[in-house]
């Protein structure tokens, strides 16, 4: 080739290359003002306090429930039923399991349907089911009733109070989150002390022992009724006709202008269509043109505003749901995640996060929202189950079981959440192996456990708003070196919050079981608080939701195992000595495995980078 046509060559690539870059210019322009215009921005404060305290009366009725009822009704359901330990157990691990395994199914309903509906019928479920079980005539059938149907209840309660809340809160989220999580402790608290109060009211009114069990699980069922309170309160942030409009004049003025640029787009595809993918860097533009291609109408309909208008909104409803925000399930404020995202995240992955530059989004897009756009569009047709059963499998995305340090953290919530409702159902019997207490002395640890729960989410909150916090290392001190242990046998000798529990069987003294609560509960409610957190920092914020996911199952399996376990080698055993052995070796285990996770993660991105640069020079 003539050197002339080697330099004419060379000016137009440069040209080509010149003209991409301010196509991707205009592109970024276009796409922060519809970001501006059409996402629906959290009003931190006004009616989200209304949420909040929502959120925070649904959280205490659920979990306070799940961690009290199990001291009032173990020994009226081993009467009524005739049975041991192992068998009454299982109705409690059910119900504590079911409500964190069906913690993906809510979220899938909750993004389909709305925080609402879920709230409101999960609180139907839970009454239905706990009145179903004042007429078990066994505990088999109660296994049903109040632990499985109940659970699935709670669940469907628990996790939409959870969304909503972040859905309302931005800068304020760790604030509010922290309010509203709360509800946990403060219900421990309550439900410890009305419980005693309650029975013995119907204990004074009853004389038929085996009927005590069937009243009290009334009043159980009324509080999980009160439950749809907060889901009447739970309004969803709708999309105003403002914004609307708003949308719809950008993107025909930006249609207008690509055809009378005639630049990289042909005039006959206006928005671009023809094999058109999901771009995570321009979401609004992505789902506009996507809409547009299934509406097979081409480039004329930008010019009739109502059928733009129609894309416009199918498109912004679709960006707004609340599971298309990553972030949905960070309790910290976004401003703290930005940070947070840019410090540990692997910039060769296929992240949402925010980055500087020509090219990224300024909305956290999750990749639930991006799979179910591009599949919405494959197939140009849609129904709730599809939406329902593509969202479930995108927060179970068992890619990541594949590496080993997220199987070391779920494997972590597994024997976590084994030994969490052991102290909370079995510490009373402890207490009468060294003396003879009340119901009521009974319920004084239980509603410890609530108030270090409270202090130990607040202290979490300020970790998860602060970056430069290991939340890792918080997490793994809080279970394995939780606290100074004040016994005199021990003494000033700094132990982990699992050998505290095994240490409950030498406990001699009421005060001790009182502070053996700090370094138990400290420990739980660190990892419970800052589970999420951790997953954003090793995973990236773009497999948040899947992790959270992920994870809940393996902490549902853990809770509904973890406590017929300890009753089953009671029963063995004729005490609980040997099942507070095996449960706290099982917490400290499950903080140890923990430490080194950070490094684990780092060389698998470093292999992942090297992988990904190999490929690309294959490439080439």
């Amino acid at each position: 080739m003539a050197p002339g046509a080697d330099e004419k060559s060379g000016r137009r690539d440069g040209t080509d290359a010149d003209s991409l870059l301010l196509a991707q210019a205009e592109d970024r322009k276009v796409e922060d003002e519809l970001e501006a215009a059409g996402f629906i921005k959290a009003p931190d404060g006004g009616y989200g306090w209304a949420i909040v305290a929502a959120s925070f009366f649904a959280n205490l009725c659920v979990d306070g429930v799940i961690f009290t009822v199990g001291t009032i009704l173990t020994p009226l359901w081993k009467t009524k039923y005739g049975c041991g330990d192992t068998e009454v157990s299982i109705a409690f691990s059910l119900l504590a399991g079911s409500y964190l395994l069906i913690g993906p199914v809510a979220s899938a309903f909750a993004n389909t349907y709305g925080c609402r509906p879920v709230t409101i019928v999960g609180a139907l479920i839970a009454f239905f089911g706990f009145v179903l079980s004042t007429a078990s005539p066994s505990i088999y059938l109660t296994w049903i009733a109040f632990g499985l149907i109940g659970g699935i209840g709670f669940g469907l309660v628990y996790l939409p109070s959870l969304v909503i809340v972040s859905h309302y809160f931005d800068s304020k989220r760790a604030m509010a989150t922290g309010i509203a999580v709360c509800g946990s402790g403060i219900g421990t608290i309550i439900f410890a002390w009305l419980n005693t109060v309650v029975i013995d009211i119907i204990k004074s009114m009853v004389s038929i022992e085996t009927d005590i069990s069937s009243i009290f699980m009334c009043f159980v069922a009324v509080v999980a009724l009160l439950c749809v309170i907060p889901g009447v309160l739970y309004k969803p942030l709708e999309l105003q006709k403002e914004q609307l409009d708003q949308v719809t004049k950008i993107v025909q003025d930006y249609e207008a202008n690509q055809s009378r640029k005639n630049s990289l787009l042909s005039p006959e595809d206006g928005l671009r269509a023809d094999g058109m993918r999901f771009d995570a860097h321009r979401p609004f533009l992505s789902t506009l043109e996507l809409n547009a291609q299934k509406k097979g109408q081409g480039q004329q309909m930008w010019s009739q505003r109502d059928l733009a208008a129609a894309v416009a909104k199918e498109s912004l409803a679709e960006l707004n749901r609340p599971l298309s925000r990553a972030d949905i399930f960070y309790p910290g404020s976004t401003a703290a995640l930005n940070e947070r995202s840019r410090a540990t995240s692997n910039p060769n992955q296929h992240a949402i996060n925010p980055i500087e530059g020509i090219g990224a989004s300024n909305i956290f897009l999750s990749k639930i929202a991006i799979d179910q756009v591009e599949e919405y569009y494959e197939t140009t047709k849609t129904s709730w189950h599809a939406n329902l059963i593509h969202t479930l499998s995108s927060m179970m995305d068992v890619s990541l079981l594949k590496r080993p340090s997220f199987l070391i953290l779920a494997f972590s919530g597994f024997l976590t959440l084994s030994c969490f409702y052991v102290p909370y159902l079995y510490l009373g019997n402890e207490m009468d192996r060294v003396g003879t207490y009340s119901d009521k002395d009974k319920s004084t640890p239980i509603k410890v456990l609530g108030i270090i729960n409270i202090v130990a989410r607040i202290g979490c909150g300020y970790i998860a708003d602060r970056p430069q916090a290991d939340a890792l290392l918080v997490s793994s001190v809080a279970l394995t070196l939780a606290g100074k242990w004040p016994f005199p046998f021990l003494p000033h000798s700094t132990i982990p919050s699992g050998v505290s529990t095994i240490v409950v069987p030498f406990l001699t003294a009421y005060w001790q079981f009182i502070a053996y609560c700090l370094p138990f509960a400290l420990g739980a409610a660190c990892f419970a608080a800052l589970r999420t957190v951790v997953c954003a920092e090793l995973f990236g914020l773009e497999k948040l939701s899947s992790a959270f996911g992920v994870l809940l199952m393996f902490m549902g399996v853990g809770a509904t195992v973890g406590s017929p376990i300890a009753a089953a080698i009671s029963d063995l055993t004729g005490s609980f000595d040997f099942s507070f052995y095996v449960m706290g070796a099982l917490m400290a285990l499950s903080g140890i495995i923990l430490f080194p996770l950070r490094r684990l993660a780092v060389r698998e991105n470093e292999k992942e980078e090297k992988e990904m640069a190999a490929l690309e020079n294959n490439d080439l």
